[in-house]
């Protein structure tokens, strides 16, 4: 039997459901009818009314058929957009305090001094006085004693001199005790190099060989001083040396110079 449950809606096609017979309530269950070919899939139509149940034993479940085709959704309307809720009111600001903006007043600026005087004219230089007349040359004395102690002399190194001040040899005198003869050699040393025995010795004489010489008497004075080293430098430290001697016990060798 072919039932038609409802007329299909529009634009959908009619569906077809074949039912076996139902058969006698409590007999046995007949066979199933053949399958129906499945008609083309329609959009799914409304639901029919549900039919009475039958009496007899419920029979296999039958093939489903395949889905119908989706029918075509229907164009949405959006509905309006609630409106969007204001922004509540911003509070009133407080007042700012003041800024005081007054400034004291300044003082009165006192008076300036009086004027300035003009500047004086620069007196003239005063004439420069004549240079005053050369004073004599300084002479000095250079003095050094040799004492036998009541004995007649003997030869060898006998002692030395320091020279203060820079000055030219110009004479040597020796004055002795009693008539006698004796040679004295002058040495001559800078500080630097003083360091006795060694120097002053022979190899450090000043005067050539021409030294300070007395002759069987009591006195000689030599202002010539051939091949002597006669320049001086403060500091300088002589040497007197005996050589050869007789009779005398004691001499006195003053050497006159010219101060630098």
């Amino acid at each position: 039997m072919v039932e038609i449950v409802s007329p299909a809606p529009i634009m959908a096609r009619p569906v077809v459901v074949v039912v076996g017979p139902t058969g006698p309530s409590g007999g046995p269950t007949g066979s199933t009818g053949p399958t129906g070919a499945t008609g083309a899939t329609a959009a799914v139509g409304a639901t029919g009314p549900t039919g009475p149940t039958g009496l007899g034993a419920t029979g296999a479940t039958g093939v489903t058929g395949p889905r119908g085709l989706t029918g075509f959704t229907g164009p949405a309307t959006p509905g309006p957009t609630g409106p969007i809720g204001g922004t509540g009111p911003t509070g009133v600001a407080g007042p700012t305090g003041a800024t005081s903006t007054v400034t004291g007043p300044t003082g009165n600026t006192g008076p300036s001094g009086g004027p300035t005087g003009p500047t004086g004219v620069a007196g003239a230089t005063g004439v420069t006085g004549a240079t005053g007349a050369t004073g004599p040359a300084q002479v000095a004395g250079l003095n050094f004693v040799i004492d036998g102690g009541g004995a007649t002399i003997t030869t060898g190194q006998k002692g030395t001199l320091v020279v203060d001040f820079a000055c030219t040899i110009q004479q040597g005198t020796v004055l002795c005790d009693q008539s006698g003869s004796i040679v004295i050699e002058v040495q001559k040393v800078s500080f630097s190099t003083y360091a006795p025995p060694t120097h002053p010795a022979t190899a450090d004489k000043i005067s050539a060989s021409a030294p300070l010489t007395v002759s069987s008497a009591t006195k000689s004075q030599d202002a010539t001083l051939t091949g002597w080293t006669t320049a001086l430098s403060a500091g300088d430290i002589l040497g007197f040396n005996v050589t050869s001697v007789t009779s005398v016990q004691r001499a006195n060798v003053a050497l006159k110079v010219l101060r630098s």
